[in-house]
């Protein structure tokens, strides 16, 4: 290599250009090696190596330009490890405090059963309301069934509280299967908490 490029600076200095701080080499678009003193403004995205013009050393080396595709899915791939690296910042910094909040497991499992006992509460407030709700629209419509027996209209005040207290009981409803899911959820996350900080425990003894 070193022969190559000294025998093209000797030309290049015959020719008129010694001057030249460095030379630059490429393949072309047809498969050509090129030396140039200056490169080609067409030639700018192609792979390059810069080499001294004095000591035919390669003192630099530039990659190809990426196309469009190859440079939205580098961006696209440096965002999935940035996103990976939070992850797992976030998740040292989780095992962190899990290990520093408790000292042991029991400690561990009396903070899971005063949140268990809270839910049950809120659970068992939910499920009195319900009830509750349910007596009232069954006196509703015992009220409204006894008007139509009688052949009587059902009084609008009464047709409207049905609907009220029909949305109302449908609220607790709901309310109720997501506190339960709350509930279930909060027995899984128990059990992965519960294997991790063995899994930390056991390395901190290692």
């Amino acid at each position: 290599m070193r022969i190559i490029v000294g025998c093209i600076a000797v030309a290049l200095a015959a020719a008129g250009v010694a001057h030249a701080q460095k030379l630059y080499r490429w393949v072309d678009g047809d498969g050509q090696v090129r030396y140039s003193d200056h490169l080609p403004p067409e030639e700018v995205d192609r792979a390059r190596r810069e080499i001294s013009f004095a000591s035919g050393l390669v003192t630099g080396e530039v990659e190809r330009a990426l196309t469009p595709e190859e440079r939205a899915e580098a961006e696209a791939e440096a965002r999935r490890r940035a996103q990976a690296a939070q992850l797992q910042e976030k998740a040292i910094q989780r095992d962190g405090v899990l290990l520093g909040s408790y000292p042991t497991e029991a400690d561990l499992r009396r903070a899971y059963d005063e949140r268990v006992g809270l839910l049950e509460e809120t659970l068992k407030a939910t499920r009195i309301g319900i009830d509750a709700q349910r007596q009232s629209l069954m006196s509703l419509l015992g009220h409204a069934a006894d008007q139509e027996l009688a052949g009587r209209a059902v009084p609008a005040r009464t047709r409207e509280s049905v609907v009220i207290q029909r949305a109302q009981l449908d609220d607790q409803l709901l309310a109720l299967n997501q506190r339960e899911a709350e509930r279930a959820a909060l027995d899984l996350e128990y059990r992965d908490t519960l294997a991790r900080y063995r899994e930390l425990q056991a390395a901190r003894a290692r």
